[in-house]
């Protein structure tokens, strides 16, 4: 999945401000009754782990310092707690609302990752059946098979342990264990999807670990390592009776693979592992797998082509909560489809359908991180209607659109967490217990050693509890079968339209036609969590001919009422900017045209941009510091005034981030000031007026200072006469 990406608040960052200090004691086996409530039967091994301390500005301590034992938990009361809405009614319950797909192939791949789920069943974890029956290990899979899922993905790591047998967590995926589970798939009448990192641990966009045995091998020697170790591994699979259909050769690849960085070196890797899927799986798929449809895929499908690199499957991950739009991510995978012939897929998503955390190790979408509910509700429709609206993006592709894949939907607590129980603190102790035993958690301290920056610090439980297709007592959520009813739809009783969503507004620049950027469709809201996207009428805007702010209203028809009558109005904001004096002030020559950069951090790139499709970008592991300036010398005397937006994270309370003008004739100067307080949440630096005559020069200068890790982007840098 991603985790710590360079533009935004990741994965592993999410579990760093709430996971510290999580420790020792023993885990549960809970049986759960239909109506909610828990009996549990607790293992009683004792295991050597340290003392809990759940305060969160602690450090991590030796989790071998202190030993705990024979505690069992009854998670009734948090259960009662954390599985029901604010209503009080069960998320279990809770029925979902599905548009059909129409003409979607039989054969598209409906997938989950379930990389996880030996080690909660480890841990005591029990799975239910929408009865409310327990099922074991194979009732599972054929769940997940009767839901309409027709393809498993497991991640491989390589060797997930430290040098006394101690799992690394992240339910420590070797071959073995993917066998394991491959096998259950395959019983199940499911292909799988084999996902090597070729690393001991989490492979992302922005860590791509070397494994410990490659350390120190030449390129050369890395080809042939990689090459054995990947035909090895597929062999295992295939004597075991596993049905690969798809093998991707790295994972979120981005910046690298196996410990290199270069796209020369890194295509060799490729081609290596491709080499043994296709002497070993011959019919299976190969696939190429990044991280953000934001950034330029044409230009990375370009270098694959061009190194010759064989493939058949471009993979993108694809988290609506970081990942823009559903038109983007369409057109972006047929422009790769169409012109380099490759299949397409999304091999990541999910969505929460609670801001609620089940362990007690903080979750990568909760209250104020990642929370925005202007798209889809947090909710199990929520989660329904991303399921169905990312299959259909990728569908809409074409032939060439194969696959959508759930990130973790098991990925709940060994035993529910509610700070407010009376045994909270041993709950907490119990899990974390689990994570460092069975690895049921996203990374045990044993993973220190091998990753100090990130585990060493932040090792925990789940950062996915919330975004899982079953509820944190095990019980699957009806989202779960969407993979199902999006072949022949799913009605709901009751369902009342309540109404438009306000759309996001749009920024035009003075002069653009804005019905190129007005939607077509807006969010209309029903009972029972649901939005679907209904057509909207604009009403005459020819009137807007300056720059400024606008409101426009529009009427939205209900699709599925009979009454021609039954509309509502909605109204979205309209931006217009005027006319820039500044050459490439939106950075849509996709360079640094115009500006002259000096110092540490900027660059010119596709992800995270305001509008358009290019921004100036920044981020360094050391501090950033920059200037990005241009000059204009004046045509017409007047007011003039420079203004920007941007958005960003980690600069630290000393950050300094400035916009001037300064009227180099004259001598005088305007600045206005602003701060980055997180991913996508655009400020508007605008300077006060500086008054100039024909011929003045003027100068505009960006000016950003922050931490080491600060990142951000830059956009629509104007300057202009009033």
């Amino acid at each position: 999945m991603v985790k710590k990406l360079t533009s935004k608040i990741s994965f592993l960052l999410a579990i760093s401000l709430s996971a510290l200090s999580l420790s020792a004691c023993s885990n549960n086996n809970s049986s759960q009754s239909e109506n909610g409530a828990s009996a549990s039967s607790a293992s009683t091994e004792s295991i050597s782990a340290s003392s809990a301390d759940t305060d969160s500005s602690s450090s991590n301590e030796d989790i071998s310092d202190n030993t705990t034992s024979d505690i069992v938990i009854d998670d009734t009361e948090a259960i009662g707690i954390k599985t029901v809405d604010s209503n009080g009614d069960y998320y279990k319950d809770k029925q979902v609302y599905v548009q059909k797909i129409d003409g979607l192939s039989e054969d598209f791949m409906r997938g989950v990752d379930i990389s996880s789920f030996l080690s909660e069943i480890e841990s005591g974890v029990v799975f239910k059946d929408y009865e409310g029956n327990d099922i074991d290990s194979q009732g599972f899979f054929d769940l997940l098979a009767d839901s309409g899922v027709n393809y498993v993905r497991i991640r491989v790591w390589n060797d997930p342990y430290d040098e006394n047998g101690n799992g690394y967590g992240g339910g420590n995926c070797d071959i073995d264990r993917a066998i394991s589970m491959g096998e259950y798939a395959t019983n199940a009448g499911m292909k799988v999807y084999i996902d090597f990192h070729y690393s001991d641990f989490w492979a992302d966009p922005n860590k791509q670990m070397c494994p410990k045995a490659w350390e120190g091998m030449s390129i050369s020697e890395k080809e042939t390592t990689l090459y054995d170790y990947t035909k090895e591994s597929l062999e295992k699979l295939k004597d075991a009776g596993v049905d690969v259909g798809l093998v991707a050769v790295g994972n979120e690849t981005d910046s690298g693979m196996a410990g290199v960085t270069s796209n020369s070196e890194k295509c060799k890797l490729y081609s290596a592992g491709s080499k043994a899927v296709r002497e070993v799986f011959p019919d299976a798929y190969v696939a190429v797998h990044y991280s953000n449809p934001q950034r330029d895929y044409m230009e990375i499908a370009k270098m694959l082509d061009d190194t010759g690199v064989d493939y058949d499957v471009f993979a993108t991950s694809y988290y609506p909560y970081w990942h823009g739009t559903l038109e983007n991510l369409t057109d972006t995978l047929k422009n790769v489809a169409d012109t380099y012939g490759k299949k397409v897929m999304v091999a990541e998503t999910s969505w929460a359908y609670t801001l609620d955390d089940g362990d007690g190790s903080g979750n990568t979408v909760g209250k104020g991180s990642n929370d925005d509910s202007s798209e889809y509700s947090i909710s199990v429709q929520g989660q329904s209607e991303v399921i169905r609206n990312v299959i259909k993006a990728v569908a809409d592709v074409g032939d060439a659109g194969i696959g959508m894949f759930y990130w973790e939907p098991a990925w709940i607590p060994v035993n529910v967490y509610a700070d407010t129980t009376d045994n909270a603190s041993d709950t907490l102790k119990a899990n974390s217990a689990a994570w460092e035993k069975y690895g049921a958690g996203w990374a045990s301290s044993y993973a220190s050693v091998y990753d100090p920056d990130d585990a060493g610090q932040y090792y925990g439980g789940s950062s996915w509890d919330n975004q899982a297709l079953f509820d944190f007592a095990g019980y699957p959520l009806y989202s779960l079968k969407t993979f199902g009813y999006v072949y022949e739809g799913n009605e709901v009783e009751g369902m009342e339209f309540e109404g438009a969503l306000t759309p996001s507004g749009i920024t035009v620049s003075l002069g653009e036609d804005i019905s190129l950027y007005l939607p077509k469709t807006v969010k209309g809201e029903y009972t029972g969590d649901v939005r679907l996207d209904l057509p909207v009428e604009w009403d005459d805007y020819s009137n807007i001919k300056e720059f400024g702010e606008y409101k426009l209203f529009g009427t939205v028809t209900d699709i599925l009422s009979d009454e021609e009558d039954n509309t509502s109005r909605v109204i979205i904001k309209i931006t217009v900017l005027p006319e820039s004096l500044l050459e490439n002030s939106d950075f849509e020559t996709g360079d640094d045209s115009g500006w002259l950069l000096e110092g540490n951090g900027p660059w010119v790139d596709t992800e995270d941009v305001y509008r358009g499709e290019y921004g100036l970008h920044f981020w360094s592991q050391t501090a950033v510091e920059f200037t990005a300036t241009q000059t204009y010398t004046a045509i017409h005397s007047g007011n003039y005034t420079a203004s920007m937006m941007i958005q960003g994270g980690d600069a630290g309370d000393d950050q300094v981030i400035t916009i001037t003008v300064t009227n180099e004739t004259k001598g005088t100067s305007v600045t206005a000031e602003t701060k980055v307080t997180g991913w996508l949440e655009w400020t508007n630096p605008t300077t006060d007026v500086i008054e100039a005559d024909a011929g003045d020069i003027l100068t505009v200068t960006i000016y950003v200072k922050g931490a080491s890790g600060a990142w951000g982007t830059i956009d629509d840098a104007y300057l202009y006469i009033e």
